[in-house]
């Protein structure tokens, strides 16, 4: 009668963990929906700011291109440039100094 009566003791035990187990489940249920409810307009919306931030990312990588190709075509002009104009530059101004020096000692043979 004994093990009968702590059998039933262990039984009812076992019930109400059971019954428990069935609150905490069913709570978890509902806190898995309401977390799923809440975060799928979340990830929606993240997935559409990584999306813009990828086309950002697309131009500026096209601006960074255009601008690396008006830098070397810049660069180019400037080179062909001082080609050009180096040359007629340097002569001038050996002309214009080597007139100042006639120049100097046409009047240094004129005061004698």
């Amino acid at each position: 009668m004994l093990v009968s009566v702590v059998m039933l003791v262990v039984v009812a035990a076992l019930a109400v963990t059971v019954v428990q187990l069935r609150h905490v489940l069913g709570d978890l249920r509902d806190a898995t929906a309401s977390f799923t409810a809440h975060v799928a307009p979340v990830i929606a919306e993240l997935t559409d700011a990584a999306h813009g931030a990828a086309d950002q990312v697309e131009r500026l990588d096209d601006l960074i291109g255009v601008a690396g190709a008006v830098t070397s075509t810049v660069d180019s002009a400037t080179a062909a440039t001082v080609r050009v104009l180096s040359s007629p530059v340097i002569r001038t101004a050996a002309i214009a100094r080597g007139t100042r020096r006639a120049a100097r000692r046409l009047r240094a043979g004129d005061e004698d």
